[in-house]
């Protein structure tokens, strides 16, 4: 039954993401210009007085708390990566929609603490308030944490995001937000929570967002390593024999801990320097470059803590490559002749 106060303002898939691709992400912290929107069904737009958000199912003590409830409640600052999975249609395709944030809520332990779990309760189930179609799919948009994942201190329920209270556009006014995995599981437009002993069965966590495996198919939860070059770009202007950086962001669920960056399609290797991180923040990365005149091949790869690294092709999280022009200019001229 549709809740009172909720229009769709936009219907359908759409995505918004910066003209330049990874190549605008060059600040630590994504501003919202700079980050991805993307949204299955369309756009929800809730009236707060009306906003409530439902907790049953395997609990003692059944819940619905309004946006003042939440707000009273202790609030955390956690600042993660926040990336998209990429269309559940073509998983093997690499979109690299990602950007860096800082998230303010409710760590979701806390409510769920309130409402008594039951300890046979093994997931949590966690429903959107948007409505529409998608892939000839029309059903809530409903996914499901583990509960070790749930109770997990990093994952909230966002009011913020960057100082400022989420916008309709990203999910507000309250979210789900699940640092360390794809953003496919961090739910917007939040309006019920169940706890349950199995895991959801709607059509995006059986039909969508499952990856084949040895074992069978996995969800796609935790984000596999991954890394982007930012600078240089395809349209960054560089001459030959003047210094410059090859410069990028690395990112996973779990820390990263070497990247390497090659300068000739893949045939060697180097390894470039790493920054740390903060929460699961992505880490910076870079190598210093004097280019040769011609046509370069950069390529950069990453390792986490676990040994995990990023496939070639065919895959999400595949290795990024950009094609560089250096042009045999008057500044390498001018050091060949001193």
């Amino acid at each position: 039954m549709k809740r009172t106060g909720l229009q769709m303002t936009k219907t359908g898939f759409s995505f918004r993401g910066p003209d330049a691709g990874v190549h605008a992400l060059k600040s630590w912290i994504t501003p919202d210009d700079d980050l991805f929107l993307v949204t299955h069904m369309g756009f929800v737009e809730i009236d707060p007085v009306h906003w409530y958000l439902d907790i049953d199912g395997m609990v003692g003590n059944p819940l619905r708390l309004r946006l003042s409830d939440l707000q009273a409640m202790p609030q955390r600052e956690y600042m993660s990566f926040h990336e998209c999975a990429g269309s559940p249609l073509a998983p093997t395709v690499a979109k690299r929609r990602v950007g860096n944030v800082v998230w303010k809520g409710v760590p979701l332990s806390t409510v769920l603490e309130k409402a008594e779990i039951h300890t046979d309760a093994s997931y949590i189930w966690t429903a959107g308030l948007e409505w529409g179609e998608y892939a000839d799919i029309n059903e809530p948009y409903q996914k499901d944490l583990p509960i070790d994942k749930a109770l997990s201190n990093e994952v909230l329920l966002a009011l913020e995001v960057n100082g400022r209270p989420l916008t309709p556009e990203r999910g507000g006014p309250v979210r789900l937000v699940v640092p360390g995995w794809y953003g496919t599981n961090s739910v917007k437009w939040v309006g019920s929570l169940r706890a349950e002993n199995r895991r959801a069965t709607g059509a995006y966590t059986t039909r969508f967002y499952n990856d084949p495996a040895p074992s069978g198919m996995t969800p796609v939860w935790s984000v596999a390593p991954e890394s982007v070059i930012v600078s240089p770009s395809p349209d960054h202007p560089l001459e030959a024999g003047v210094p410059t950086k090859i410069w990028g962001w690395a990112w996973g669920d779990r820390l990263i801990t070497g990247v390497e960056i090659s300068l000739d399609g893949g045939n060697l290797w180097q390894t470039a320097t790493l920054g740390p991180r903060r929460d699961k923040s992505w880490q910076r990365f870079e190598l210093p470059w004097i280019p040769t005149s011609g046509t370069h091949s950069l390529l950069c790869r990453c390792i986490d803590e676990l040994g995990q690294g990023q496939p070639q092709s065919d895959a999400r999280n595949a290795v990024h490559s950009v094609q560089i022009q250096v042009s045999d200019g008057g500044i390498r001229n001018d050091q060949t002749a001193t």
